[in-house]
């Protein structure tokens, strides 16, 4: 093999391995979740996003709620029900999305955004989870596991799109009463205390008057405003979050691609006229 070809069949293999790692990165997948609630409305502790194969179903309205979704509803906290998704997909993957400034919870106006890295053959389906803010055990979810496909069965991407989270999607889990006491998100009140709940998980239930009492202020030192947090009214004109999904546009072939596969032409070009000659 003379010096000429070496080069070439060198830069050709390097134009190849460049291709096939292009060909083979994952899928890209941008979650953003923005509060549209206004100065003295709710917030959400930081959204728990899953992708998954479609059998983990997070709650069941009326159920019980598993440990995991109840340290959820009543801290905000994921690392169980994180380990619950796992036992039931091993291969889901989840990101957990915080405020970039100030305390981690999503406060009116918020918006804070995280990327999936998705590389799979198979369908894959969304599911959000997040504890209402402030409250003892309200959060907000999706009750059907398979309400939004997010990969095909041949694990192509089915389009970007907007979930809008309304009142509809505020449950009550049924672990703990609602008042004062064990309230999240409440200065004076104690996270840890947990006064016995309803025992199912409920809708259409609305928070304590406790938290609108005068002299109750949020960890952040502001009030809650009566006129922006009634949820139950109209549950599904209520306008809590919304939920954006969308693919990132991969990276472009470098300028030497051209290159790269001309090279590769070539040497075959070479190899194919040296055999038959």
């Amino acid at each position: 093999m003379n010096f000429v070809t070496r080069n070439l069949l060198a830069l050709a293999i390097t134009g190849v391995g460049a291709t096939v790692a292009l060909t083979a990165q994952a899928a890209s997948i941008q979650i953003t979740v923005t509060n549209n609630q206004a100065a003295g409305g709710l917030s959400i502790t930081p959204l728990y996003a899953a992708l998954h194969n479609g059998n983990f179903d997070a709650f069941d309205l009326g159920g019980t709620a598993s440990p995991g979704l109840e340290l959820l509803a009543e801290t905000g906290m994921p690392p169980v029900i994180a380990a619950e998704r796992r036992a039931i997909d091993p291969n889901s993957q989840a990101l957990f999305l915080e405020s970039p400034s100030g305390p981690p919870p999503v406060q009116p106006g918020e918006s804070v955004s995280g990327i999936f890295e998705v590389n799979t053959p198979s369908a894959l389906f969304f599911t959000f989870l997040s504890m209402l803010l402030p409250s003892n055990d309200h959060f907000i979810g999706n009750d059907n596991a398979r309400e939004f496909q997010i990969f095909d069965d041949n694990g192509n991407f089915t389009g970007n799109r907007t979930i809008n989270v309304t009142g509809a999607d505020i449950y009550d889990a049924g672990t703990e009463a609602n008042g004062f006491e064990g309230a999240a998100f409440v200065q004076g009140a104690d996270i840890n205390d947990s006064p016995t709940g309803e025992g199912s998980i409920q809708q259409g239930i609305p928070l304590s008057d406790e938290l609108l009492a005068s002299g109750v202020l949020l960890a952040t030192g502001g009030t809650l405003n009566d006129g922006l947090i009634d949820f139950t009214s109209d549950p599904s004109a209520f306008n809590l979050l919304t939920i954006e999904i969308s693919e990132v546009a991969p990276v472009p072939l470098p300028a030497s691609a051209p290159l790269m596969l001309a090279a590769l032409g070539l040497l075959g070009w070479r190899v194919r006229r040296k055999t038959v000659s």
